[in-house]
């Protein structure tokens, strides 16, 4: 085994051992024993006597102990669970509200390690890159710490460095994740049926950007360019000359940031063209840009002179592609109309409809969570208890809700949030017709119409092109007979394992109740050598048939399935 995989393996060892004992002081022991994690760890005597003590549940609820659990562990943990926040498909709607308070304030690293970092990406120290660099940070995160500095052109910028080693922590925290979903999958059986090895999957690729700055740098260029002609929105600039993977700079932001802002005293004026301003903002980038701020909570905006809104923190983002907008429209219009079969047909185009769905109970709970809003004022209507029931809804009958649309969920239920902080008269549904309805109109639009048909023509075009070539083909194959169907079957290789393991668990219990049967036998039969009274073949042969009985039973117990 090479050097470099020994070295991962024993910090892999080291950190499941430290992630245990968190886990045993928060009160999950009993996910220690259900993983079977024990065996995996250094000293399993010690693991053992040490950890299983703390099997008894807490005082303080789970999804509270499971928070600070993720805040111990460190950033790959407290980001995932971030990503779990915004899934309620996936976990209980508290255990949701309880995560999206994680925390990532950690304390600052040296200086002499952010000189090392900029170093390594620039080649220069902080000291010759900048004509001044504050080396104490205001600013610090799991991911990195932030330091204000001046260009030598005499832009004011903001510096963030990426911590050190950060890349090693998070493989290996990504290696013991990947454990944990490869155990989850095959000792939970409650677990299993969400596919946690997908999840996790999912996980690694957003962090893995999330770690590489320059995808943040990216996504802040998208927003500022399309904000260019918004007077009442800023986003900073990126100064590309001085971002790295490991080091990005942008503008420096002279504002107040908004949960500071909602703390001082402002007129309702004010406050009621902040709220619109920011909503405006989220709106835009959701219904016409497609791609929106997936994080904008106070502590993400800024309130600059003039009422103007600057958002920062561009880590996570949601993208809508024109088609999904389509269908979002569609469904906004059918629940409008309070039309069932529009609302299905929507939810189909969204992919969130299959087979295996019963319709007939989802239109009845469509038509029951219509009736319950459809003649409320809109003033009247609490938008994120709206949110909620729906996701409520969609969750109980396991539609197969896009990741991007929990995302947007989260995003107007927080844009909702915050405006009713600054006016508690704000209507986000009011708020958002408007944009609906532009939507709606280009839709409509001639030149959007002979737009699609001049797509769909070139596709149908392309389409008769080839058919008469691939039916000559076709039929020139049957005519041979060397015309040939290849079928692909789907989950039946765990199906056959399954069954290979079955009929060898039958097998072996056959040839022990052989051997079982045929020693009582010889022992009735008493003949040959004697030991103690006894035929030696007669006690060989039950001595043979307890040790295979042992082995089978220690086997059937292993794999968790009695």
């Amino acid at each position: 085994m090479p050097i470099r995989k020994i070295r991962q393996k024993i910090r892999d060892i080291h950190r499941l051992n430290k992630i245990m004992r968190i886990l045993g002081k928060h009160g999950f022991g009993f996910v220690i024993q259900r993983l079977h994690l024990e065996n995996y760890a250094f000293g399993k005597s010690v693991i053992k006597n040490r950890f299983f003590r703390y099997f008894a549940e807490k005082q303080e609820p789970r999804s509270v102990r499971l928070r600070k659990v993720l805040e111990e562990l460190g950033p790959t943990f407290i980001k995932f669970g971030q990503i779990l926040s915004v899934r309620p498909d996936l976990i209980p709607l508290d255990l949701c509200e309880e995560l999206s308070k994680l925390q990532d304030r950690v304390p600052p690293f040296p200086y002499e390690d952010v000189k090392k970092q900029i170093k390594d990406s620039f080649g220069k120290l902080p000291e010759e890159l900048f004509s001044s660099f504050d080396p104490v940070p205001f600013a610090a995160a799991s991911l990195g710490q932030a330091h204000k500095a001046r260009l030598h052109t005499g832009e004011n910028v903001v510096i963030k460095v990426q911590r050190p080693n950060l890349n090693k922590i998070i493989t290996t925290d990504m290696d013991i994740l990947n454990t944990f979903a490869q155990l989850a999958d095959r000792y939970m059986q409650d677990i299993r049926i969400l596919n946690p090895i997908t999840i996790v999957d999912e996980f690694s690729k957003v962090i893995t950007k999330e770690i590489d700055f320059t995808y943040e740098a990216h996504n802040m260029d998208k927003f500022r360019k399309n904000f260019k002609d918004n007077k009442t929105v800023h986003i900073p600039k990126v100064y590309w000359d001085y971002t790295r993977p490991m080091v990005m700079t942008t503008e420096e932001i002279h504002g107040i940031r908004l949960n500071e802002y909602l703390l001082q005293p402002h007129t309702t004026e004010e406050k009621k063209t902040v709220a619109v301003n920011g909503a405006n903002a989220v709106l835009q980038q959701i219904f016409i840009d497609g791609f929106f701020h997936a994080d904008p909570h106070p502590g993400n905006i800024f309130v600059l002179p003039n009422n103007v809104s600057a958002f920062i923190d561009f880590g996570i983002v949601g993208r809508l592609d024109e088609e999904t907008r389509d269908a979002i429209i569609t469904l906004l219009i059918a629940v409008s109309k309070k039309n069932i079969p529009g609302i299905i047909k929507a939810l189909e185009l969204l992919g969130a409809i299959d087979e295996e769905n019963p319709i007939r109970d989802l239109k009845n709970d469509i038509s029951e969570f219509l009736e319950r809003y459809y003649d409320i004022p809109l003033k009247q209507i609490e938008v994120p208890a709206m949110l909620h029931q729906t996701l409520d809804l969609m969750t109980r009958h396991k539609l197969k809700i896009p990741p991007q649309f929990h995302l947007l969920f989260k995003t107007f239920a927080t844009i909702d949030g915050v405006a009713r902080q600054l006016d508690p008269e704000f209507n986000s549904i009011l708020h958002t017709k408007p944009f609906v309805e532009k939507l709606v109109h280009e839709r409509y639009d001639p030149r959007r119409i002979f737009k699609d048909i001049e797509m769909y023509s070139n596709e149908l075009f392309d389409i008769l092109k080839y058919i008469p070539k691939d039916a000559f083909e076709i039929l020139r194959k049957i005519k041979k007979g060397t015309l040939k169907i290849e079928f692909e079957h789907q989950g039946l290789s765990k199906f056959i394992s399954e069954m290979d393991k079955s009929s060898n668990r039958v097998s072996f219990s056959l040839v022990i109740s052989a051997l079982i049967i045929g020693s009582s036998l010889i022992i009735m039969a008493n003949k040959g050598p004697l030991v103690y009274g006894f035929p030696a073949l007669g006690i060989l042969g039950f001595v043979f048939a307890g040790i295979l009985g042992m082995g089978l039973a220690v086997g059937i117990l292993k794999s968790g399935r009695l």
